[in-house]
């Protein structure tokens, strides 16, 4: 798809010269359809099919569950579980509890491992941090990980520090930067469910955002490496650091179609060389009808690309854009198309 890429003046009357374009050819459309509609006949009325904000909301949820892996172990002596993608959690003897109090007997440990760009869209946890002052910039992250137990129907505490590890890491790629975030105090982020901006993360409570510490290691297939980290409570957390940038930034604005917005679909801005930067617009000016972002600060003259996704009668539709970031960056998403959820993961994992 051909990228339009514009700097308006005036984006408001811009965009209510487009409106009344279409309003305009709409009325010539209807006007001659029902010129040809018989005496006495009855009037039709054509219903498009409408994209669906709630069922692209139970998709990313649904993605979620079906993403937890299980595990079971002896509340007592503790032990390692190891996730499908290599994540290693150690849990310490007598750490769990409820309300408190100590529990024996065997706990279910519950892990999603994200380590994928089109699995942060497609589960809704991209990569958007807040800092202290309430900004929000994007984040690059080297994993996202839920960490919950329960035993029977009840819902557990972490009383000991649990160790997490990430995937094996080549150390071509390690980054010394990395570090812990966590859903803040009025953004919760325990749940499964939770949607929540990352914030810096206070696990050993010194007062300080804890680092990612990087121990080497051995295998069969040779030397690696591994991010590491301690966690105090159960839920959600993120191994990241900010997307750090020294030149010119401006804003951005994503033009969507007629009769989408913040209710009914979602837009992303996905960074070009970053496998797992990936920040969600979810700003929605409704002068404008126009997405956009919190904080102004994307780099210009880098290369992005701009993924809305909607969900309308039970399919997901698509736009993918590629583009360079200019000054005021407009882009406009003209038409979205239908397509399965493997062949868009397959997409957006196959960005540059």
């Amino acid at each position: 798809m051909k990228t339009q890429t514009q700097n308006f003046t005036n984006l408001k009357n811009s965009k209510v010269v487009s409106r009344i374009l279409k309003n305009v050819l709409g009325l010539s459309i209807v006007a001659i359809f029902a010129s040809c509609v018989p005496d006495g006949g009855n009037d039709l009325e054509i219903l498009e099919p409408q994209p669906d904000g709630i069922a692209l909301n139970n998709r990313f949820q649904e993605n979620r569950i079906d993403a937890v892996q299980e595990f079971t172990i002896d509340a007592v002596t503790g032990g390692m579980i190891t996730g499908a993608q290599g994540t290693n959690v150690t849990f310490q003897a007598n750490s769990f509890g409820i309300n408190g109090s100590l529990i024996t007997g065997n706990v279910t440990i519950e892990l999603i491992e994200i380590y994928d760009k089109a699995s942060m869209l497609l589960k809704n946890k991209s990569t958007l941090g807040m800092r202290v002052n309430g900004d929000k910039e994007a984040l690059k992250s080297a994993g996202e990980f839920f960490i919950n137990a329960k035993q029977g129907a009840n819902e557990l505490d972490l009383l000991e520090m649990a160790a997490v590890e990430s995937r094996p890491v080549d150390f071509a790629d390690l980054d010394g930067g990395m570090q812990i975030f966590r859903g803040g105090e009025d953004n919760d982020c325990d749940g499964i469910d939770d949607d929540c901006d990352w914030v810096a993360a206070d696990e050993d409570g010194n007062g300080e955002q804890d680092d990612a510490q990087i121990r080497d290691a051995q295998g069969a297939d040779g030397a690696f490496a591994t991010y590491n980290y301690n966690i105090g409570t159960f839920g959600w957390t993120n191994l990241d650091r900010w997307y750090n940038y020294a030149g010119a930034t401006t804003e951005i604005f994503i033009d969507v179609p007629d009769g989408y917005n913040a209710d009914n679909c979602a837009v992303y801005l996905s960074y070009d060389g970053e496998p797992t930067a990936l920040a969600r617009m979810d700003v929605y000016n409704t002068s404008l009808e126009m997405f956009t972002e919190h904080y102004g600060l994307i780099p210009v003259g880098i290369g992005v690309h701009i993924i809305m996704v909607t969900e309308i009668e039970g399919q997901l539709h698509y736009a993918i854009q590629g583009t360079t970031i200019v000054d005021d960056h407009v882009e406009i998403i003209s038409s979205l198309s239908p397509i399965s959820q493997p062949a868009l993961e397959s997409l957006i994992n196959g960005l540059p």
